[in-house]
């Protein structure tokens, strides 16, 4: 089967029809090789985008009260303290198991 491939720029959102061509990609079956094996569930967890800067997760904007004296804590460290904040609940939901990154 040939490769399909398809270019999304950073931040795009893909259209109906390359949603759809997305899903039927999913539904076929994958064949691994010596050059492409089956990773395992550890080998795929430590995936990162090769470059960072094209990879931004959809962010929301909601109303959150925390504690002062945590707030006044981050605030401290300088600049970018809330995606601090945000890496900080990340790991606090990976070691909960809510979620795995």
């Amino acid at each position: 089967m040939a490769t399909k491939t398809m270019i999304l720029n950073p931040g795009d959102r893909p259209d109906k029809k390359q949603l759809k061509e997305i899903q039927a990609a999913s539904e076929r079956s994958i064949h691994f090789t010596d050059d492409a094996p089956r990773l395992s569930e550890k080998e795929l967890s430590e995936f990162r985008p090769a470059n960072p800067k094209y990879f931004r997760p959809v962010k929301e904007l909601i109303s959150l009260r925390l504690d002062a004296v945590l707030i006044d804590a981050f605030r401290s460290t300088g600049k970018g303290y809330q995606t601090r904040i945000n890496e900080a609940l990340w790991r606090g939901a990976q070691e909960m198991g809510i979620i795995i990154k």
